[in-house]
């Protein structure tokens, strides 16, 4: 249907606007938290239906965007009752459209809404959309007036693009809402998986709880639930009642049969990092075994060989006592393209690595043992863990073995 075709006032007369409930789910929990109320858009007179997309769009030009908007949240509220009087702990998350927030500061409506309705404010998340947003400090003044009378505050779609992660900061959301834009392949994709972990962090520093929405699959289930998420949206969580309480039975039955996957891939994961850390000390152990038994000035040969023997290392090195690379390093990365050669370079006989955490801390806790975090090796910009272990060689004299693994394709 052409948009000039579209009847919005016809549509707001006759309250024609499809709502449909999204589940908001604890696993840990096993619970529902609440329910998002989403626009499916309109009903058109062959029996199709017209795109919130469109429909809001063709609203924006026939200049009653705020009517519809209106609509929306008058129906998702109408709809909720029916399961809030039985499920007072329930919330109901509602979209705020940021490009037209000025015009409700100080109307009342949102708020008169709620009350009438009998629903506790502190049951209401507000949710800030994108959009385009010209004067900050409405969007302020409607923070602050809601939030001083109980309503919850959400930040949507975080994820989208870059635009929204300075709204964080004026926002001050009690909830952040991350979408596919980041999650989609989450569970194969070890960067998305750091960039999902820092924004957990961040959240978590600032008093936000995480809920991941648009989730697909139990795989991505799975893969966001370990990286700390606190709640989860999406088809995976859907069913096909309406809004009642076999809607609410029929997802908390899937969240337990969710729980119970969830804990069997932990201990699965648990496994897998013990097969992982297991493999890591056979070849750390049979290189110090080696090392043990030369001279410094034997070493060099003995860690090329201990490269060339297993394939998934990325570079060996040893450390004397304070920290300075004896030898060279041991890698198979030496074609590297020119442009990354200039700033990744696999460090010389005489580099001080005494400011590294594989050496720092090894050192300063007295261990004889060291794993860091996954980074990025100054070696080969790839993704790397270091693994760290004091030895003494054949003289008596104290050094440390380094060995870089990815743990992008570390599986022995």
């Amino acid at each position: 249907m052409e948009a000039n075709s579209i009847d919005v006032n016809s549509i707001l007369a006759n309250k024609n606007l499809i709502i449909k409930f999204q589940p908001v789910v604890s696993v840990i929990k096993k619970s529902v938290i609440g329910l998002e109320a989403v626009c499916l858009g309109s009903s058109d007179d062959n029996g199709g239906i017209i795109s919130t997309s469109k429909l809001f769009k063709t609203a924006e030009e026939q200049g009653v965007l705020i009517e519809l908007d209106r609509l929306y949240r008058e129906k998702a509220v109408k709809e909720f009752v029916k399961v809030y009087k039985r499920n007072k702990e329930l919330l109901l998350f509602l979209d705020i459209n940021i490009s037209i927030i000025d015009k409700y500061v100080g109307s009342g409506i949102i708020m008169n809404l709620i009350s009438d309705s009998g629903i506790s404010t502190n049951n209401v998340v507000l949710q800030i959309i994108e959009g385009k947003m010209t004067n900050l400090e409405a969007l302020k003044k409607f923070i602050y007036l809601y939030r001083s009378n109980g309503f919850l505050v959400a930040l949507k779609d975080l994820g989208t693009g870059f635009a929204n992660m300075d709204k964080i900061s004026y926002v001050e959301p009690d909830i952040i809402k991350i979408n596919s834009v980041l999650t989609k392949g989450i569970e194969v994709d070890y960067y998305r998986q750091e960039v999902f972990r820092s924004l957990v962090n961040l959240s978590k520093k600032i008093g936000a709880l995480v809920v991941c929405e648009d989730i697909a699959s139990e795989q991505e289930t799975m893969m966001i639930m370990e990286l700390g998420a606190d709640m989860l949206e999406g088809s995976y969580f859907e069913n096909d009642f309406d809004l009642g309480e076999k809607f609410l039975d029929a997802s908390r039955k899937l969240i337990d049969a969710t729980a119970v996957k969830y804990e069997k891939y932990t201990e699965e994961e648990v496994k897998a990092k013990e097969m992982i850390y297991s493999g890591y000390d056979f070849v750390i152990n049979e290189a110090l075994k080696e090392l043990s038994s030369l001279t410094e000035d034997k070493f060099d040969d003995s860690i090329n060989t201990v490269i060339n023997k297993n394939s998934k290392l990325e570079c060996v090195y040893v450390l004397n006592k304070e920290g300075i690379q004896v030898g060279s390093t041991a890698t198979r990365f030496t074609d590297m393209v020119p442009q990354r050669a200039l700033i990744f370079e696999p460090a010389q006989k005489g580099t001080n690595h005494s400011l590294k955490k594989y050496y720092y801390f090894l050192k300063t806790m007295s261990l004889n043992k060291y794993v860091t975090e996954p980074y990025i090796s100054l070696a080969t910009g790839n993704l790397c863990i270091t693994i760290s272990a004091v030895f003494k060689n054949l003289e008596g004299k104290e050094y440390i073995l380094c060995v870089d693994f990815n743990p992008n394709y570390m599986s022995m």
